[in-house]
């Protein structure tokens, strides 16, 4: 098999001697001689060879040069075949006789030695570039046609997705509209639940034996926290529906605000309090207070079985142009492993007898920094405690 360094070259001449002569004067060009002797000959080795050029002896017997020219020049695979006419006439009738057969050269022999290396050798330089021109192309070609196939998967994968995107969009609006109206219409009911409850126990609590009074205070106590889920699933879902007031929000003072008023919570505790500096945040006011609501009444509540409880506030500027902001306790922590249900809807990693709520909390903070083109995650350690992560984009870039 050739090299891409080493091409064909065909010499044609009845006569060996002269191939021989020829062969000694192109060998040190290294490159590989195929000799035919007549034209039957050349034109089997033209139909399954490719070659750079072709020295052709004109006067040869039976079939001559300009005859052999003509044959190879009809098959496909030679018809561009560079050939140059050797011979031992002088006339200018010859010589524009193998020109018009496609001759690009006409050598009278006897020929010098370098003059014909040389126009060989550029020949040789001549086919490489076009070899190289015609991969490169097929090449890119194959290369176009695959970048076509895979714009056009990514175009119909993206039509897909919007496709898909349109949908869910449609079915979350559905199901928030379903909850919003399931979870409003319970509201009556619940009501008159709780409010019959309070009522045996104000009116008939005498008249009813331990058990009794055990029943209606469950009765009354799982009215109530029904009615706590039912009002988180409508802040929830409204949530998703009320229109953002963007605005520059001090964070600060957010924190601040949201700390006073969990001071009934944290009333004759030990919480030891780290605030770091915050930024100012593009975003939703009232949003944002209810994320910061959230976790800090989380770090509040986890820390509950700390004799000394640490809570820390703090941000750092991301690589990514965000501002992330932390709140970290050394409350009960959690499993790593169950991480992916914590900003879940009604997911729990702890009973309700550990720790009272709903579940909806920080479903909520998810929902809320998304609509803000931010992040949430969090990281804990069980019996260590827990930080929360919340990432928004710097001012200016939401």
């Amino acid at each position: 098999m050739l090299t891409e360094d080493v091409c064909n070259i065909l010499l044609i001449d009845d006569l060996p001697e002269n191939l021989l002569a020829l062969e000694s004067v192109l060998s040190t060009l290294q490159q590989s001689i195929v000799k035919a002797t007549s034209c039957n000959e050349a034109l089997r080795h033209v139909l399954a060879q490719d070659f750079a050029v072709i020295l052709l002896d004109v006067k040869m017997p039976e079939t001559d040069g300009f005859q052999t020219a003509a044959l190879i020049r009809a098959r496909e695979r030679s018809k561009h075949v560079p050939i140059i006419f050797l011979t031992g006439l002088s006339g200018n009738e010859d010589m524009i006789r193998g020109y018009s057969m496609g001759a690009v050269d006409y050598l009278s022999k006897p020929f010098n030695p370098e003059v014909l290396r040389s126009k060989v050798a550029a020949f040789v330089d001549l086919y490489r570039v076009r070899v190289q021109a015609s991969r490169q192309a097929r090449e890119l070609a194959a290369t176009n046609e695959r970048l076509e196939q895979e714009i056009t998967e990514r175009r119909r994968t993206e039509s897909q997705l919007k496709c898909h995107q349109a949908q869910l969009e449609a079915a979350n609006t559905e199901l928030e509209a379903f909850s919003y109206s399931v979870s409003h219409d319970l509201r009556a009911p619940l009501r008159h639940i709780a409010n019959f409850a309070g009522l045996l126990q104000e009116q008939v609590s005498s008249q009813l034996d331990d058990k009794g009074r055990k029943y209606v205070t469950q009765i009354s106590e799982s009215a109530s926290r029904m009615g706590r889920l039912i009002n988180d699933l409508l802040e929830f879902s409204r949530m998703a529906r009320t229109e953002m007031q963007c605005e520059q929000v001090n964070m600060d003072s957010l924190v601040k605000d949201v700390i006073e008023h969990l001071q009934s919570e944290v009333e004759g505790r030990h919480i030891s309090w780290d605030i770091s500096p915050l930024p100012e945040i593009q975003g939703d006011s009232a949003m944002l207070r209810q994320v910061m609501a959230n976790l800090i009444a989380n770090a509040v509540k986890y820390t509950r079985p700390r004799e000394r409880a640490k809570i820390a506030i703090g941000c750092r500027t991301e690589e990514r142009q965000e501002t992330v902001i932390f709140i970290r306790d050394n409350g009960v922590g959690f499993d790593m492993q169950y991480v992916f249900k914590l900003f879940g809807v009604f997911q729990r990693l702890h009973s309700v007898t550990q720790f009272e709520g709903t579940g909806i909390g920080l479903a909520n903070v998810r929902r809320i920094i998304a609509r803000h083109g931010g992040r949430t995650w969090a990281e804990g350690v069980v019996h260590e405690g827990a930080t929360f992560y919340f990432s928004l984009p710097v001012t200016g870039q939401m």
